[in-house]
């Protein structure tokens, strides 16, 4: 099988390409290298892997990746709402563009696994979050990724998950991430600080992510056409509960800030039932995502993440 993954140098990316390649896929990553690409050089002694350097908002470098392959997985994309608040109309040309892009150029043969966001569902302050609901996006993060969506979906003969919140390690490692940056407050400042505690949250661990990716790959005979949530039951909860989780694991000081606010207003428990129905079970709990966090930050120097602006 020959797969192309655009954004493939990525947090998600680089962990699913190793999949791929246990897997014996054929591998083409397409990506403009915004971020520095080192965690992918080790794999590219490997031959099954082909790197083209090129960026999602030009139609020919999407139409070159594209050929030959027999599915794409589209990663590629401007991710969160700080990101796309600094720079809104590079957030429309990668999220929305880049997607217009793949799907004019590819074949309707060609499989296309869509990464979304839960960000698209927006405030949903009555329960249970399903994907019978109608997305209503507050941020220019959501509202893009749900327009990529309906562009995915309308050319048919794709898969679109909505996954929860990342967390764990992965060799291009984010640290502006929820439960990665609460990890890193913890073992380099000794406390977390914490708005909106009561906020309710899901996750899902990077290699998850992956394997869900590859699931839907092999699945898509059943899972076509359809949008599915991507987490786990067990990983619902509260900002406040996470932070207490690893406050607790590694005697830091957890405090609690009236200052802060979500402007995805994520504060709801997600339905994952429907990917679980297809047969998908995530394998990575939390205390195991705190547990190799730990070690991984104790061995690498990395910059402080406040640098930038970003939300929690």
């Amino acid at each position: 099988m020959r797969v192309l993954v655009t954004g493939g140098a990525g947090y998600v990316g680089c962990v699913l390409v190793q999949e791929l390649l246990a897997r014996d896929c054929e591998v083409r990553v397409l990506d403009s290298l915004r971020k520095p690409g080192a965690p992918l050089v080790p794999l590219l002694a490997n031959p099954r892997l082909e790197f083209q350097r090129g960026d999602v908002r030009d139609r020919r470098a999407v139409e070159e990746a594209l050929r030959g392959a027999d599915v794409a997985v589209h990663l590629a994309a401007v991710v969160g709402y700080p990101a796309c608040e600094r720079d809104p109309w590079l957030a429309r040309e990668v999220n929305v563009g880049g997607t217009l892009n793949l799907t004019a150029a590819r074949s309707p043969a060609q499989l296309i696994v869509f990464p979304s966001s839960l960000s698209n569902y927006g405030s949903v302050p009555d329960g249970l979050c399903t994907e019978e609901m109608e997305p209503q996006p507050l941020t220019l993060y959501g509202s893009t990724k749900l327009e990529a969506e309906k562009l995915v979906l309308e050319k048919g003969n794709a898969v679109v998950l909505r996954p929860a919140t990342a967390f764990g390690l992965s060799p291009q490692l984010r640290l502006d991430l929820l439960f990665n940056n609460f990890m890193y407050r913890a073992l380099n400042e000794g406390v977390i600080v914490v708005y909106q505690p009561h906020f309710l949250r899901a996750f899902i661990h990077v290699r998850d992510f992956a394997r869900a990716i590859l699931f839907a790959i092999d699945n898509a005979e059943r899972m076509r056409d359809g949008v599915y949530n991507l987490g786990a039951e067990a990983l619902n909860l509260t900002k406040g509960e996470l932070a207490a989780r690893i406050a607790e694991r590694l005697g830091c000081r957890l405090q609690i800030s009236e200052d802060g606010e979500d402007p995805d207003k994520r504060d709801y428990r997600v339905d994952f039932s429907k990917l679980e129905k297809q047969g998908f079970t995530a394998q990575m709990t939390i205390n195991d995502g705190i547990e190799e966090m730990a070690r991984g930050l104790q061995v690498i120097s990395l910059p402080n993440p406040y640098s930038n602006a970003s939300y929690y």
